[in-house]
């Protein structure tokens, strides 16, 4: 599995040929960062690519996040996403897997990845997970019964189970804050409510009572008795009226109307953002090429996308286990990502950053385009075999030149659609080699 970038231009200055490839057998992994600002050729540079990446054999799939729509490949597999197409994804689908899927996971990983868009605080963050646990259990699947994480879990039922969606996620949100509206919408929620109101005052009057110095107080104590007696009889209707037995277990985890109101309406905007449909993207399966045009997304619901699809694609290869290389060859899927500083965020439970250290014993290659060198923490730098350089702005030569450790003078022999910067880390060599390739001639004529 190798691909073609072109020709080392010193020894053609020297009129010798020798191809120089980026070889995934030979790297030590399949992951691709290609800095190029504006009119560089990043799209054209990624088009060469991918049409060599599809004559892999066993082809991997490869999946292409195209954000401004112009990375069309001839044959490829594509499916538009936006507000008013019927397709979209499904975050709430959970990995059977007992070790690495699981309720607990999936509503981890969905917390983190729309807090990484638009961060929340730490009181709606609590209710959003006692809320996408109490919708798995609703639907059949329970955080601590890895047994119920499959839909055909043996058990009868009037209709099938099915996994819960984002239009399941806004209906349950709403159904319990209209309860917490108008008082619980049961007898015994009521009941508990104003149970909780005298305890209250009667906890307020029994401390008048024990303050030091304080005289008996006639009207205090029958004012006491009056409140025993009202929170006993709001007990007994409480216990009496008790229909799901949850009632103050949900009083607990939703007793902010405020909070909980906050949290519906993140769930309705994470609806109508067009990213989250119940039917999936029509891709050929056949077709080793999958492009996600997502240009009419906005940045924000962009960035979401393309986490929660990688993190998707992460999890299914977790899930497999590591990669038989005699059964299913070097690779299973590889991810383009144009303009990858919009999904890049210097965190550890980032999935690109997860994806560049952890994805090569799964099979997984990342191909990051981007158009300066300051979007990427050092840390990802490392775990990146193959970086290549078409052309950055001067001002970001000095970061380039530190993060890459090569010689600044190396830069100025970059001639954008002529002559390109590679460096690749090749297994077993303790420092990686800055090359100038010139590019293919069918590279600079398109």
């Amino acid at each position: 599995m190798k691909i073609e970038l072109g020709q080392d231009d010193y020894l053609l200055s020297k009129n010798q040929t020798q191809p120089i490839f980026c070889d995934f057998d030979v790297v030590v992994n399949a992951h691709m960062l290609i800095m190029g600002k504006t009119g560089m050729g990043k799209t054209t540079f990624l088009r060469r690519a991918i049409q060599q990446m599809r004559r892999f054999s066993p082809a991997p799939r490869i999946h292409i996040m195209d954000v401004h729509g112009d990375i069309d490949i001839q044959g490829a597999s594509s499916v538009r996403f936006s507000e008013s197409t019927e397709y979209g994804l499904n975050p709430f689908v959970v990995s059977p897997d007992r070790h690495f899927g699981g309720v607990r996971k999936r509503t981890q990983d969905f917390i983190a990845t729309i807090n990484g868009a638009r961060p929340i605080g730490s009181r709606q963050e609590a209710v959003m997970r006692h809320l996408i646990n109490d919708l798995y259990s609703a639907n059949g699947f329970f955080a601590d019964n890895y047994k119920s994480w499959v839909l055909n879990d043996g058990f009868p039922r009037r209709h099938p189970k099915r996994y819960p969606t984002m239009d399941d996620a806004c209906r349950f949100a709403f159904g319990k804050l209209k309860q917490l509206i108008i008082g619980s919408d049961t007898k015994s929620g009521r009941a508990l409510e104003e149970l909780n109101k005298v305890t209250t005052k009667l906890y307020r009057i029994s401390k008048q009572h024990a303050a030091s110095g304080a005289k008996a107080d006639d009207e205090l104590t029958e004012k006491a008795m009056e409140l025993r007696t009202d929170a006993l009889r709001c007990y007994k209707a409480y216990i009496e009226n008790l229909e799901t037995g949850k009632e103050l277990e949900d009083f607990i985890k939703y007793e902010s109307k405020e909070v909980l109101k906050s949290v519906v309406e993140r769930f309705d905007n994470l609806k109508a953002s067009g990213i989250f449909k119940n039917q999936p993207p029509p891709f050929d399966p056949a077709n080793p090429v999958w492009h996600y045009d997502i240009t009419a997304l906005r940045e924000d619901e962009k960035r979401m996308f393309v986490e929660f699809r990688l993190q998707e694609l992460f999890s299914a290869a977790m899930e497999k286990g590591p990669i038989r290389r005699e059964q299913e060859g070097l690779l299973r899927d590889i991810m383009i990502i144009d303009e990858a500083h919009l999904f890049f965020r210097d965190d550890q439970n980032n999935i690109i950053n997860t994806i560049a250290k952890e994805g090569r014993k799964f099979g997984l290659g990342l191909v990051c385009a981007s158009q300066s060198p300051t979007h990427f923490s050092e840390d990802f730098f490392s775990n990146v075999a193959t970086k290549v350089v078409l052309g950055v702005d001067q001002m970001y030569w000095d970061n380039l030149v530190r993060k890459m450790k090569i010689e600044a003078k190396l830069m100025q022999y970059i001639r954008p659609f002529h002559v390109i910067g590679v460096q690749m880390s090749n297994k077993g060599d303790t420092r990686s080699k800055f090359t100038m390739v010139r590019v293919p001639k069918e590279h600079k004529e398109q």
